[in-house]
């Protein structure tokens, strides 16, 4: 098997503006001593050079996410609002003896005041058409609604 003497490391960086640098490092490595890691300080070297001499190089994701990040956020919880606004909907005027609150990515609706076996009927009725469930745990009996599905 021949001997490893020598190792190259080239690489080439954009610069932006339709501007490139390459750069190119070699290494003569002696009986014993690991072509990998030779490579591996080469690309350490590198790295450390642009970092320091181009930082432009080095594209910086996070940047862009910020700027995107409040308006994705936003029409979100226009989304999130809207949905609510037909679940609520969905209920007619039964909706103003409810209270609708979002928990992860389900929307738990709960009796503000005592509704009478009438009106719970009524309304089971409207979340069993919605694809939604029943929890019965005493105070904190509640209605389940997928929020996934209240855009229906």
């Amino acid at each position: 098997m021949p001997t490893i003497t020598l190792v190259k490391l080239s690489r080439k960086f954009n610069l932006r503006n339709y501007e490139t640098i390459e750069l190119g490092l070699e290494c003569h490595i002696f009986e014993g001593e690991s072509p990998q890691q030779a490579l591996a300080m080469l690309e350490a070297e590198v790295q450390k050079y642009m970092k320091n001499a181009h930082p432009e190089a080095f594209p910086k994701p996070q940047q862009a996410q910020v700027h995107l990040q409040p308006q994705q956020e936003k029409m979100a919880q226009l989304t999130i609002q809207e949905q609510l606004e037909k679940l609520r909907e969905s209920f007619g005027d039964l909706a103003d003896s409810l209270s609708f609150t979002i928990e992860g990515d389900k929307v738990l609706v709960k009796p503000r005041q005592f509704l009478g076996s009438e009106k719970f009927a009524q309304i089971a009725s409207i979340v069993h058409r919605l694809n939604g469930i029943y929890v019965s745990a005493g105070k904190e009996s509640r209605f389940e609604l997928s929020l996934k599905n209240t855009g229906k």
